[in-house]
């Protein structure tokens, strides 16, 4: 036999002895070899909680457009901008857009309900005399 293929069985030999001998672990066929090499060391971490995003009041501003336009264009706008500021993670623009938004939108009601209201009176009134 050739030093080469002695090298190779005694190779063959310990390569078996070592799959055959080696202490059994409970643990799955993927432990870790070499422990010092995957050891990372601890991380500070910090959690923040998320504030939930601001009304944007969308469905309120539509529904002023029924009753007064001038005031229901900003409220839509106001509760648009709401909405992009939310979906950016701006907070502080977010609240004010929304108050805006709410604003508009009250007053836009408001101020066509009032109109509504005076002149189906002035027409009443004219009616009857």
């Amino acid at each position: 036999m050739s030093h080469l293929a002695k090298w190779i069985l005694r190779a063959k030999i310990l390569l078996a002895q070592h799959l055959l001998f080696r202490p059994r672990s409970t643990a799955t066929k993927t432990e870790p070899r070499n422990l010092a090499f995957m050891v990372t060391p601890m991380q500070p971490v910090i959690l923040m909680s998320l504030n939930p995003p601001e009304k944007d009041y969308l469905y309120l501003s539509m529904i002023s457009f029924f009753f007064f336009i001038l005031l229901a264009i900003p409220a839509l706008l106001f509760s648009i901008k709401t909405r992009e500021a939310n979906f950016h993670g701006d907070q502080r623009t977010a609240q004010i857009n929304s108050r805006l938004a709410l604003g508009f939108s009250i007053s836009s009601i408001l101020v066509g309900s009032i109109m509504i209201i005076s002149s189906i009176i002035v027409g009443v009134l004219k009616h009857e005399v």
